[in-house]
């Protein structure tokens, strides 16, 4: 038997009633957390802002931090974010910290989706119990696979992964040219979404055509090797259609010629290397022992061979995409060996974790039934449907209270709640997006003011912090003229830099009160807004804007920062 299905429709409908209980328990947590916050403490957010600002303002297309600079952020969560402040009304920074509540439910609802088409509603009630509850333990909600309510991209786009993977399966098992071309019109879509499971859902779509293409050669089938070759063109294109607002800019515009590698190579917490052992402890857990009984009872029992290479190729491709981005960074660190990269490899950590919750749910449903055959043997599948969905409430509401008091809930609730009392931050976001031009470039010191307040202004700046530059553009030359020029300001020196003033069109500072004192600029500036931290200036310097793209030139080296 390669499925475990429930043998009557009721007990279906029972499944889902069960589902929706459990969703609704983890939103509750979920929407306590964010529903009275303003602002969420991750600088990831701050980004998503600027995007938001810089859609609003009709610069869609541009970076909303480096002027006369291109899209290279994923686009579709903010444009959803964009859609939302519209539609709403309410300021951008409310949107981007609560939406995150309700959009992320699409994630759980379309994991339990696939899980119960592919796999059955029985695995697939016990695999959303992992999912939601289980599996990622106190590992944050952009770190591994589940129900989180802030509002990361990993986060909200995962959903179209377990649609991909379920598209997958139908396109793969009828042949229908309909089923590839939506297959690849999903996977065109995530890929606007996010970078990390766009490139598993490529590599195993690859992996499977190209298996079907040596087949058929192999065998000497040259129309059907043609029908899979079309199947693949056909995926291509759609893919490339529905993902043209994004490759447009990075590869039309830009060559995919990444400059800035600390983009894809940042890492932090116990996915740093040195931090193994808490890695280990964050993850040992008796979930992840059943998900290891699941994957042998999987590998052993399921003559589905289509479904065996999709759920093999998921794990297999994470794994080892995760592996190969902690090398790349490693190597690069290390020796200066630079081997091409993808995204942060937590990212690729976060569909493994996925991927657990899924085999989980093997691993339940077999030890149940092993349970039912030796404690009931004569139960009716009513009886057993009955207690499963009853045990799966009772693992709920046993594990909640260590669930609602994850760092996912507490520790950034406590985070979000103290960037908020950062009153000076907030008052200088409110003016500048109030009182300062979209098209302005504000040059601010090397410190956390580059990413809030001004990066969430959506205004222009020389240089932001490196893991949310574009990864396009020459950093280390950025960052050598900023801190030049905050140089100048305060002690005139080096003269060089006043050409770079002309050259970035500077026209504004925020200057924390701490790095001047009483003594004046050493350049014309008139004080535009002030408070307790920070001071807002309007620079004299000869400068003028113009509708044409006034970035510097790119560097075309690769350098490695």
């Amino acid at each position: 038997m390669d499925r475990i299905k429930p043998r009557q429709s009721y007990s279906r409908t029972g499944f889902v009633l069960v589902f929706l209980l459990m969703l609704l328990l983890a939103f509750s947590r979920g929407v306590t957390t964010t529903r009275d916050l303003h602002w969420a403490a991750d600088a990831d957010f701050d980004r998503d802002i600027s995007y938001v600002q810089g859609t609003l303002d009709g610069h869609f297309g541009d970076d909303p931090s480096y002027a006369g600079e291109y899209l290279w952020y994923n686009p579709l969560l903010f444009s959803v974010e964009t859609l939302l402040v519209k539609a709403t009304g309410l300021p951008i920074n409310d949107v981007v910290t609560r939406a995150g509540a309700y959009l992320n439910l699409l994630g759980p609802a379309a994991f339990f989706t696939m899980a119960a088409l592919l796999l059955g509603f029985e695995i697939a009630l016990a695999s959303t119990l992992a999912f939601l509850f289980l599996s990622s333990g106190n590992i944050p909600g952009w770190g591994a696979a589940t129900y989180s309510p802030w509002l990361y991209p990993v986060c909200f786009a995962q959903w179209m992964f377990y649609i991909g993977i379920l598209l997958c399966y139908k396109a793969f098992s009828t042949g229908k040219l309909s089923w590839f071309a939506a297959l690849g019109a999903i996977t065109g879509t995530l890929f606007l979404g996010h970078a990390a499971p766009t490139v598993i859902l490529v590599l195993l779509i690859a992996i499977l055509q190209a298996g079907n293409i040596l087949d058929a050669l192999r065998k000497k089938e040259g129309r059907l090797a043609t029908r899979h070759i079309t199947h693949s063109l056909i995926t291509a294109a759609t893919f490339l259609i529905t993902s043209l607002p994004l490759t447009w800019y990075v590869v039309g515009k830009y060559h995919l010629h990444s400059i800035n590698r600390e983009t894809f190579e940042y890492t932090e917490g116990i996915f740093i290397p040195k931090n193994l052992p808490a890695m280990i402890r964050a993850n040992l857990s008796v979930a992840l022992l059943i998900s290891i009984i699941g994957f042998a009872w999987f590998w052993k029992n399921t003559v589905d061979t289509l479904l065996r290479k999709i759920l093999l190729g998921w794990i297999g491709l994470a794994l080892f995409l995760y592996c190969y981005s902690t090398l790349v960074a490693q190597l690069d660190w290390k020796y200066h060996i630079h081997l091409p990269g993808t995204v942060p490899s937590f990212h690729y950590f976060f569909y493994l974790k996925a991927a657990q919750s899924v085999f989980f749910g093997f691993g339940f449903i077999y030890l149940f039934r092993l349970a039912m055959r030796r404690l009931a043997p004569s139960a009716s599948p009513a009886t057993s449907a009955i207690t499963l969905g009853s045990i799966v409430i009772a693992c709920c509401i046993a594990y909640y209270p260590f669930y609602r008091d994850r760092d996912d809930f507490t520790a950034l609730r406590k985070a979000a709640l103290y960037k908020e009392q950062q009153k000076d931050k907030v008052d200088a976001y409110n003016y500048i997006v109030s009182h300062v031009p979209a098209e302005g470039v504000i040059l601010c010191p090397a410190d956390s003011s580059s990413l809030f307040p001004v990066m969430a202004t959506g205004r222009k700046m020389v240089s932001t912090a490196f893991t949310f530059s574009n990864p396009y553009v020459d950093f280390i030359r950025r960052e050598s003229d900023r801190l030049n020029m905050v140089h100048y300001l305060c002690t005139g020196e080096p003269a060089s830099a006043r050409a770079t003033f002309q050259q970035y069109k500077v026209h504004y500072a925020l200057v924390p009160n701490n790095l001047t004192g009483d003594a004046p600029l050493r350049v014309p500036a008139r004080k535009l807004h002030s408070n307790d931290t920070y001071t807002l200036y309007s620079l004299n310097i000869d400068t003028t804007y113009s509708a044409d793209r006034i970035a510097p030139p790119r560097s075309k080296d690769k350098t490695k920062l």
